[in-house]
């Protein structure tokens, strides 16, 4: 149905770009679709291309997709989306024909108007058949109102739903799945059935929240992800070490008996959608600022007590650059990188353990919790992970750490290490900018 032109994403957001006139409305829709926003004067063209330029393919694709979407354009937002889930399991053209199947006794939108419905996903009004010569719209009246002769595997080959981008294709199935559409029973069946046919794609559906009682869902995809919900948050360790009992055992309340200043402990409920940035600010904000401090510098405040637990230049250096780097491109939508995270604790003195000796990886040097329960560690070594406490090479040191990360990774943690010469000196900020780019990625974070 649509006819674009061979023109890259890159070259499209220039065109978009070039648009404008001033140099005040250029810079105003720059900042708001995450573009780089020049500071050159010059003609439209050299302003465009100084827009884009330095930023990566990726980069360019999650502007490119917020601009479609912004201008209602379907064809470049769906190219976008293209290469945005390059790197993700497809669902494949068979099993989005078995989930049509999953539609044969029900109508897809359940309760709601069907034209309605459809055209939340897909601009039907613009399209016509070939074939017919007749529009989309009055075609699916034709069929599926006033008559039932397609079934809604039919629907979505003319629609071509078959080569919609996964995000997409989603949409429209959790849309049918939502109690606005079908509630009861039929939710249940098709909620059923959907499951078993992602399954094979690496797709599940999980219940997303509830409406008036009744199941809200969404598509995801399967992991290895961490069991269960984190219930303490023990970090930004700095100083001596904390000394932690239970206020109550039962409920797995904690308490600090003493050096409760050297760590800090984030104990609200983390949804399965992870913690951000945002949501620690806030936490911080309420709990260890004045009531007239505003956000902005609440902000800075939790930031200059969390460099005080970096203990490494490395880690200095990848923590700031994660902020710097992708605050700007992913907003509100920012995962907190949180330092020095208490993994296993033992009592505060090696005397008051048994064996004389302390838990292995005690601490790890940043934690981020994204959704669906997927926790990713991030580790900068340096030589004290693989050397003995002469600075000599120690198989055994290397093999303590290989089997810790064997360990995490086993209980459903993602491990991925650097090198400290990575993250110091020439090069440090791109190696940060890929590593962290490629995660988000992979987890559909983007803002």
């Amino acid at each position: 149905m649509f006819t674009r032109s061979q023109r890259s994403l890159r070259d499209w957001v220039e065109a978009k770009v070039a648009g404008h006139n001033t140099h005040a409305t250029l810079r105003a829709y720059c900042e708001q679709f995450g573009l780089t926003g020049p500071d050159v004067e010059g003609s439209k063209r050299d302003r465009a291309a100084a827009a884009v330029k330095g930023m990566s393919d990726h980069q360019i694709a999650v502007s490119a997709e917020k601009i479609a979407m912004h201008h209602n354009d379907v064809e470049w937002e769906e190219a976008a989306l293209a290469e945005l889930e390059a790197a993700d399991p497809v669902i494949s053209e068979i099993t989005r024909r078995e989930v049509a199947r999953c539609f044969a006794t029900t109508p897809l939108s359940g309760e709601r108007p069907l034209i309605a419905f459809l055209q939340e996903f897909w601009p039907i009004d613009g399209l016509w058949l070939s074939d017919t010569h007749k529009s989309l719209t009055s075609s699916i009246e034709q069929h599926m109102l006033r008559n039932d002769d397609w079934t809604v595997e039919e629907l979505f080959e003319v629609l071509e739903a078959f080569k919609w981008s996964r995000r997409r294709f989603v949409r429209i199935l959790e849309a049918a799945l939502d109690p606005r559409s079908h509630r009861g029973e039929e939710q249940d069946r098709l909620r059923d059935c959907i499951n078993a046919v992602l399954a094979r794609d690496g797709y599940q559906v999980e219940q997303a929240g509830s409406v008036s009682g009744y199941p809200t869902y969404r598509i995801v995809r399967m992991s290895g992800a961490v069991a269960g919900a984190p219930k303490n948050l023990i970090f930004a360790s700095a100083g001596p070490k904390p000394d932690i009992g239970f206020a109550d055992a039962i409920n797995n309340d904690i308490v600090i008996l003493s050096n409760a200043q050297s760590c800090l402990v984030y104990e609200r409920p983390i949804a399965d959608d992870g913690l951000l940035w945002d949501e620690l600010v806030v936490w911080w904000r309420e709990m260890h600022c004045a009531p007239e401090t505003d956000e902005s510098d609440a902000r800075r405040r939790l930031g200059e007590r969390l460099h005080q637990s970096l203990q490494s230049e490395g880690e200095r250096n990848l923590f700031g650059g994660y902020f710097r780097l992708f605050r700007p491109l992913l907003g509100s939508a920012l995962p907190a990188l949180i330092p020095q995270v208490y993994l296993h604790y033992d009592p505060a003195t090696i005397a008051q353990l048994r064996s004389g000796k302390r838990l292995a990886r005690q601490r790890m040097d940043f934690l981020l919790l994204l959704p669906h329960r997927n926790r990713v560690v991030v580790e900068v070594d340096g030589t004290q992970h693989f050397s003995d406490a002469e600075g000599k090479a120690s198989l055994d040191r290397y093999s303590e750490m290989a089997r810790e990360d064997r360990n995490l990774r086993l209980l459903g943690y993602e491990v991925y290490r650097f090198g400290a010469n990575e993250v110091v000196g020439a090069g440090a900020q791109e190696t940060i900018r890929k590593m962290f780019e490629r995660l988000f990625q992979k987890h559909s974070i983007r803002s």
